[in-house]
């Protein structure tokens, strides 16, 4: 490691984070675990292990690929891929006992023909759109769709579930969508259709909606100690922690510009420490002149733009600074800290950014 660049990760926080959201849901409501995009930026594999032991129901992901991982690193519970996919790509589903989400009839129509080509039964869950407008049946149309799906014998109708795209901002729309998908509920419940499991809670339904829990619930963020919205109080623990350190000091006469495009110009005599990190790590270039570190005690602040692979700070006390000083960029030092959420508030960005940004690259410690 020569690049002085890592990321820590706190698993026993993690645990912390899963036993709150399981005292906040209560008995009867299960927990499919979000690990997508390299569970947000924190390492798919370790996180899914962690996760695995401490007894989550299923796991859901973003990709076919990301579901064969888990599969060959030994992770046995149930996987939902929360995308649509292709038809032509049904086979790895039955292969690697991996559940599809189901928004299209050809894709169900193709892996209802490779499941009964097998001789088993393929798990699907059915997604309905009640007002996010990305991926799912609209819910007026979810009924004719899912008896349709119903002449498909070699598929297994396990869940259904719809996603708030304003659970965070807009309560009376978020209540609407719960009714609609109730009532649809109800609708299938007359045809003799029930599901398993109905989930539509993401990590800001289940904090902020009861209703909205049914019998699984699919908290992605708050997994990792990061609140969906600033003023939701609950008590939620960070588990990752971006470090770097000073790899050059240079003290700066008045009048001199700092990084690209002179966004900067010193106006008194300034340390000016260079710290190796980048926009190609997937530190926000929008952090230019407005992010800060914690650099021995104190908050530093960036100054310039944000480049490939460095960042200048100014520095404040010149005395407890030297080369290879560590720099925080995400975490606490005694009581100072930084979390996403600041860095998202800085940069005008949301924290879901921050973090799934993190270059794969960048070492990650397990603690």
């Amino acid at each position: 490691m020569y690049r002085p660049l890592w990321i820590e990760i706190n698993l026993k926080k993690l645990e912390k984070n899963v036993t709150l959201i399981k005292k906040f849901i209560g008995e009867g409501t299960k927990v499919l675990v979000t690990v997508k995009q390299n569970a947000y930026g924190h390492g798919i594999i370790p996180v899914a292990e962690k996760l695995q032991s401490l007894g989550v129901h299923a796991f859901g992901v973003g990709s076919i690929e990301e579901a064969i991982v888990l599969r060959e690193q030994g992770i046995k519970k149930p996987i939902l891929i929360l995308t649509a996919l292709l038809p032509k790509d049904v086979a790895p589903f039955i292969e690697y006992k991996i559940i599809p989400t189901v928004v299209e009839y050809e894709f169900a129509k193709r892996l209802n023909a490779q499941a009964r080509k097998k001789g088993v039964i393929a798990p699907i869950h059915i997604k309905v759109d009640t007002g996010m407008g990305r991926l799912g049946v609209w819910h007026r149309e979810a009924e004719q769709f899912i008896l349709r799906l119903k002449e498909l014998k070699n598929l297994f109708f396990e869940g259904i579930f719809t996603h708030f795209p304003v659970g965070d901002t807009d309560s009376e729309f978020t209540r609407h969508q719960i009714k609609v998908f109730n009532a649809l509920l109800e609708r299938l419940h007359t045809k003799g259709i029930r599901f398993p499991y109905i989930h539509s809670a993401n990590s800001i339904g289940l904090l902020k909606y009861k209703e909205s829990h049914f019998n699984l619930v699919r908290p992605g963020l708050i997994l990792y100690g990061i609140k969906p919205k600033n003023d939701i109080d609950v008590s939620l623990t960070p588990i990752l922690s971006m470090h770097s350190k000073v790899i050059f000091l240079k003290q700066v006469p008045a009048k001199r510009s700092i990084s690209y495009g002179r966004t900067f110009i010193t106006t008194k005599p300034t340390l000016i420490a260079t710290v190796a990190v980048g926009y190609a790590d997937g530190y926000l270039w929008n952090l230019s002149n407005r992010g800060k570190v914690i650099i021995e005690d104190t908050y530093c602040k960036i100054r310039g733009r944000v480049c490939m692979d460095h960042i200048m700070v100014e520095v404040p006390k010149a005395p407890h600074v030297r080369l290879g000083s560590q720099v925080i960029l995400i975490g606490a030092h005694k009581d100072l800290t930084i979390t996403a959420e600041d860095v998202a508030l800085w940069a005008q960005t949301i924290p879901y950014e921050v973090v799934s940004r993190l270059s794969p690259k960048i070492p990650r410690i397990y603690k």
